[in-house]
């Protein structure tokens, strides 16, 4: 089955209950605001202003729309159609506020009390013009009676005119007009104003649920026609175009087979194709030409006048083309009504997460205190999974919230700079080698043993020959730690910046509310200071114990590899003598070989109990800065990330309790704007519900 016979036969049941009711329902989704947040299907007419969309709109709705020479329409106007007996036939006119005064209460009550309801013997186009005016008015732009177009202040409006015309000779349609385009400006139609109407055009037609019915005077070159050309950058391949061609009757002899082929799709092809119509020239306006008339006019056109008898009959003339909008609208907004009920979904729960992260009013004393603990109790939980490593699996892999990862991650480098950097001279092996293990090509190049043999000769006091002042010893030791301070310090700073960034990032997660999160960050901030203070504290305390002090230890590593260390150089001295395993025991060779010099010997041991003890030391003041500053300061009890608990909530006086938590006028007004989303979107659901789709 073709496209076209599917809306063929969608026409032939145009008024049953079904298709009344989703139209409806659309509209009435409309008129609840709901097309601020979720794009809805329509049908939208665009057009350059001298393209004959108004004309086009005439024949529509049989209403004579109102042109102004020297003003554009500074509004979208919807027009609803509505099959109803001749007892209920009438117009209906009132405004649907637009995304400004929706969150202005008092204007958005005000454009709503505004509305016109006539018979249909009281309507008359007269009287049409006189309600459009005010209308204009009421929006607070200029209308077609205006004699202020120099005094504009309110150049556009976002609010929509919505014209319901019911009575039997209607088939159910619902489009909406938005301003045409116009190319030539002047005083009353600004440079501004032309951009201001593009942009407005194009927030319709780039909406992926709005059909196009793009108008185009035959007269011009379709090149030239700037809204088509903005109808075809919206929609690329033609899918949601219909093209309507105005003014066929106002060609000139020959010029007709151009637009014949534009008018069978061999030109500019559209998934819906095009129609061409003849709308009331201005002369047969003056001569009082009734739409009645037009449309019998039109019929004998394109009924008798060559070369335009050549379309298909269901292509041409306002009745075919009305036809065809009413099967395309109720098919559109079929194929789209599942998608725009997710969307309103969607936007159900993410407001209701907002309204329910903002909390209760907090009025009282006892609201606020309820609101922060239930806040803190979310942290901490938060807290909690974040150094566990149980982190939300969607997170960024860099995320801030990541906290264990990058605690670990700091860690990790903190031990491998201290390993690789953390010696001022580079210790060596007993063959005088660089030790791979403390290999710093960026450091202090100086042999390690010319080192300490100049410190060994300049500290001698009044000890005896071969021995070792222990003061020496702890002076090199501070010496060659003296790295320690600058990576430790280095690395905390990471540690807290890492807190800080994972606490602002749970703020933000927790807190929408900026005046809450930014007053209770400023409080938690002097508790902050004192950790970061108290672990700069505390690393200095362990810089002191580990470089200021004896040197102490009773770990047996320090022994094992001193006498390895011994046992190694006697070993090596040896076999330089050529002596190994199985030889002849020699015991004058033996003892040459095992004897050096008192200073030699004195620097060798002094280098081999530097070596162990710095071994040792090193990793334990790395664990120690690891968990006495970072595990037990930074983020244990009382810690950046510990402060801020229910306990500290129980804590704070009924003052600090306002000044944090107290309601400010822009979260209750976000309270009260979601509340009102809420309610909004539970009732277009209600609404849609309805539908049984």
């Amino acid at each position: 089955m073709t496209r076209r016979t599917a809306i063929g036969q969608a026409v032939d049941e145009l008024d049953n209950e079904k298709r009344v009711r989703i139209l409806g329902i659309i509209d009435k989704l409309r008129e609840l605001g709901v097309s601020e947040n979720v794009s809805l299907p329509q049908l939208v007419v665009v057009g350059d202003q001298s393209s004959g969309k108004s004309s086009l709109l005439e024949g529509l709705t049989g209403v004579s729309f109102p042109v102004a020479s020297d003003l554009c329409t500074r509004f979208a106007t919807q027009i609803v159609l509505r099959r109803a007996s001749k007892d209920d036939a009438g117009v209906v006119i009132t405004i649907i506020p637009g995304p400004s005064a929706q969150s202005d209460e008092a204007e958005k009550a005000r454009l709503l009390s505004f509305a016109r309801k006539l018979s249909a013997d009281e309507f008359d186009n007269e009287k049409f013009l006189d309600i459009f005016d005010e209308a204009a008015e009421f929006m607070g732009v200029p209308g077609p009676k205006s004699n202020k177009l120099e005094e504009v202040d309110k150049r556009f409006s976002d609010d929509i005119l919505k014209i319901e015309l019911s009575g039997p000779e209607h088939h159910h349609l619902s489009v909406v007009d938005v301003p045409g385009l116009f190319h030539n400006p002047t005083k009353y139609q600004t440079v501004e104003d032309r951009s201001i109407i593009r942009q407005l055009i194009e927030t319709y037609i780039t909406d992926k649920r709005t059909i196009i019915l793009a108008v185009m005077d035959a007269r011009n070159n379709l090149a030239n026609q700037e809204v088509f050309s903005m109808a075809r950058a919206a929609d690329p391949d033609g899918r949601r175009t219909v093209g309507i061609i105005t003014k066929c009757d106002a060609l000139q002899a020959g010029e007709e087979q151009g637009v014949l082929c534009i008018a069978k799709n061999e030109v500019e092809k559209l998934t819906h194709g095009w129609f061409v119509v003849k709308n009331r020239s201005a002369q047969e306006i003056t001569e009082g030409v009734t739409i009645k008339a037009r449309h019998e006019r039109e019929r004998t056109f394109f009924a008798t006048t060559a070369p335009w008898t050549d379309l298909k009959r269901d292509r041409v003339g306002i009745n075919a083309l009305k036809k065809f909008l009413g099967g395309l609208l109720y098919d559109h907004i079929r194929m789209e009504f599942p998608g725009v009920i997710k969307d309103i979904e969607e936007l159900s729960a993410n407001t209701q997460k907002e309204l329910e992260l903002l909390g209760p009013s907090r009025q009282t004393t006892l609201d606020q205190r309820r609101f922060l603990t239930h806040i803190a109790t979310a942290y901490q939980r938060e807290v909690g999974n974040a150094l566990s490593g149980n982190y939300d699996p969607d997170a960024d892999r860099s995320s801030p919230l990541k906290l264990r990862m990058h605690i670990r991650r700091l860690n990790e480098e903190f031990s491998a700079s201290m390993s690789r950097s953390g010696h001022a001279k580079i210790f060596r092996t007993t063959q005088d080698a660089v030790d791979p293990e403390f290999d710093n090509k960026m450091g202090d190049q100086q042999n390690i043993y010319d080192w300490i043999r100049e410190l060994y000769r300049d500290s001698r006091g009044a000890e005896l020959p071969g021995t070792v002042n222990p003061v020496v010893l702890e002076n090199m030791f501070r010496q060659q730690s003296r790295p320690w301070e600058g990576i430790a310090v280095s690395y905390l700073d990471k540690i807290i910046k890492a807190v800080d960034d994972y606490n602002r990032s749970m703020f933000t997660k927790l807190i929408p509310d900026d005046a809450v999160k930014e007053a209770l960050k400023g409080r938690l901030l002097r508790g902050a200071d004192d950790s970061s203070s108290q672990a700069h504290k505390q690393l200095s305390q362990i810089l002191r114990d580990e470089r200021g002090g004896i040197l102490q230890t009773v770990n047996h590593y320090y022994a094992d590899n001193l006498v390895a260390n011994r046992e190694e150089r006697i070993l090596h001295r040896l076999k330089g003598l050529g002596l190994q395993d199985g030889y002849a025991f020699d015991m004058a060779t033996v003892m040459r070989g095992v004897h050096i010099s008192n200073e030699d010997q004195a620097v060798n041991d002094i280098h081999d109990v530097l070596k162990a003890y710095y071994k040792v030391a090193l990793k334990r003041f790395t664990d120690n800065v690891v968990l006495q500053v970072t595990e037990r300061l930074i983020l244990g009890i009382g810690g950046p990330v510990r402060t801020f608990s229910p306990d500290f909530v129980g804590e704070l006086q009924d003052s600090d309790l306002a000044d944090i938590a107290g309601e400010t006028f822009t979260s209750s007004s976000s309270r009260n704007e979601l509340t009102k989303k809420c309610e909004k979107f539970k009732l277009a659901l209600q609404l849609a519900k309805e539908c049984g789709m």
